[in-house]
């Protein structure tokens, strides 16, 4: 492809994986070269002369399979094996759109942060970043079950989901065919009336690893569960053996009626979890106190088997949504106990590392997140 369609040489290319949005590369003669990251086994690449001026040549496509990634670890966007910070904009100082700062060894982030979710999330024709506006994400292995984790986004308003396929290297997630599946409303309506509120809409939701494969001896197929309050309730929605397929909310286990405190229901409760060896610890917050609860994995299958449980109590206050719009679970240590991640209103992140035994969470130092062209 060594011409354009003016008949000149080419001044850049153009090219495009698997039908995603097209990159350009300038024309540095034979030596040109362009680096993709596969996101299926079977592929297409196909690549387009630009001439200088900016005529349309022809194209080719070259069609090439790729043998599966190794399978990321529970919160890694971007194939350094480290747990990442993702935040959803319009909230916590930041734009709209879906933020990734890339995590560090230290269980810091780079506070460079780049808008993944710049294309949207396919709930708009046109496809724009204020699509992330309100919704909630959480990643996870919701393609394949192994691989790059994804990203799948709940639009608590409308009581519709997407997944969006990940990358594997932290580029931007794309919102159109063949990289993105819609997740059914029944995944997050009641419908039946099983929560005792017919057309009740989950509130929150948060990753819920295997836990009903695991208590119910099923085989594990890396595919995540649904953690969900709705109606006031916490419940576990299985995952099903298809990307973006869950049993439904009909279907769901039901865990707790009974909040953290062991006195009420979850409304105004929020969820984040992070996953050990394949089940989910989780984080539940009160959004208006700001309280801060634990529950091992083990409590959560306790829970699912009918079994009352006495979480950890980390804080009665200062983690109030208004404050602190953001929690995110992760372990951010290598030490097989999830940590957390919190980010202000004003986009000031940090680090808490948690000691289950003296019941604690201690910070690292504070982080400002920069969005290009400023701070949050």
């Amino acid at each position: 492809m060594s011409s354009g369609a003016s008949g000149g040489p080419a001044a850049r290319y153009l090219y495009q994986l698997n039908g995603a949005i097209p990159l350009s590369v300038a024309n540095a003669g034979a030596g040109t070269g362009i680096d993709v990251t596969p996101d299926s086994g079977t592929n297409t690449l196909t690549v387009t002369a630009v001439a200088a001026d900016g005529a349309i040549g022809g194209s080719t496509n070259c069609h090439f399979f790729a043998g599966p990634p190794p399978t990321a670890p529970d919160g890694d966007l971007t194939g350094d094996g480290l747990p990442d910070l993702t935040v959803v904009g319009a909230q916590a100082g930041l734009p709209s759109g879906l933020w990734l700062a890339r995590g560090t060894a230290d269980g810091q982030v780079d506070p460079d942060v780049t808008n993944v979710g710049g294309q949207g999330t396919g709930a708009s024709s046109a496809g724009s970043a204020s699509d992330w506006d309100g919704t909630q994400t959480i990643t996870g292995h919701f393609h394949t079950g192994a691989g790059f984790n994804d990203v799948l986004v709940y639009a608590p308003t409308r009581g519709t989901g997407t997944i969006l396929y990940g990358t594997g290297d932290g580029s931007a997630l794309s919102p159109y065919s063949g990289h993105e599946v819609n997740v059914s409303s029944l995944a997050f309506t009641d419908e039946s009336g099983v929560t005792g509120a017919p057309g009740s809409r989950a509130t929150s939701i948060a990753s819920g690893g295997e836990l009903y494969r695991t208590v119910n001896d099923m085989p594990r197929a890396g595919l995540p569960d649904l953690l969900m309050i709705v109606n006031g309730q916490l419940w576990d929605e299985p995952g099903l053996m298809a990307p973006g397929a869950f049993l439904g909310l009909d279907n769901a286990l039901p865990l707790t009626s009974t909040n953290p405190t062991g006195s009420g229901d979850w409304t105004g409760w929020s969820l984040t979890s992070s996953l050990v060896d394949g089940l989910p610890a989780l984080f539940a917050r009160n959004a208006a106190t700001g309280a801060l609860y634990y529950y091992t994995p083990q409590q959560l299958q306790d829970l699912a088997y009918g079994n009352a449980v006495t979480p950890l109590k980390l804080a009665d206050s200062g983690y109030d949504a208004a404050a602190v719009p953001v929690l995110q679970a992760a372990d951010l240590n290598s030490d097989g106990t999830p940590d957390l991640r919190t980010v202000s209103a004003t986009g000031v992140t940090t680090a808490w590392i948690l000691d289950p035994a003296a019941g604690t969470l201690t910070p690292r130092p504070a982080q400002s997140l920069n969005v290009p062209g400023g701070t949050a």
